[in-house]
């Protein structure tokens, strides 16, 4: 993007308040943010007073996308699951949610699905921690949702858009619905 994407304007606010917001109306015990390169500028693009939410900075971001979820996770390590959402995943709704964080009462592993793809946000319960902090890298969570698709619970997504670079983005403004084929690719057998 040639700027830090998570602090584009969006609506009241930025890409990534419109990420936090539905999490912050959702019944979470804690909102983790977790921060990496240009970490003041991104911190100061959500102005939210609730005291669920914390800001972690991964200070080793530059490694890959495996090391802000183990940034996150450590944070939360007492908890019974988590729900990982993407800073740049714009388009949760409360009723999205709500039938993410229902699902862990079906399975350890919730994924919700779109078109018949995986998607965000991601339930995993705590049996998943030790697989989550152990990946490296510039991967995601979904090395262990592949792993573990047997134990899925699949539950109706949200198209959401994925704010990856200037055309994205300007979608995202321009109210045009996202990318189709977006998300994890996960089959389900």
């Amino acid at each position: 993007m040639g700027r830090p994407k998570l602090a584009l304007p969006f609506g009241s606010g930025t890409v990534l308040s419109a990420v936090v917001e539905p999490l912050l109306r959702a019944p979470l015990d804690a909102v983790v943010v977790v921060l990496g390169q240009a970490a003041g500028e991104v911190r100061s693009a959500v102005d939210a007073a609730d005291p669920r939410l914390r800001f972690v900075t991964n200070p080793a971001w530059a490694d890959g996308m495996a090391s802000s979820l183990a940034a996150g996770l450590r944070e939360t390590i007492a908890a019974d699951a988590v729900l990982i959402a993407l800073g740049d995943k714009v388009g949760m709704t409360p009723a999205l949610l709500e039938r993410v964080l229902a699902g862990l009462e079906r399975g350890p592993l919730v994924v919700p699905e779109v078109a018949g793809r995986a998607s965000h946000p991601v339930a995993f319960s705590r049996r998943f921690f030790p697989e989550l902090l152990a990946l490296e890298g510039d991967v995601g969570a979904r090395e262990v949702v592949r792993r573990h698709r047997d134990l899925a619970v699949f539950v109706p997504g949200d198209p959401l858009h994925d704010v990856d670079d200037p055309a994205d983005y300007e979608r995202l403004l321009a109210g045009l619905p996202p990318r189709s084929g977006d998300g994890l690719e996960v089959p389900k057998e």
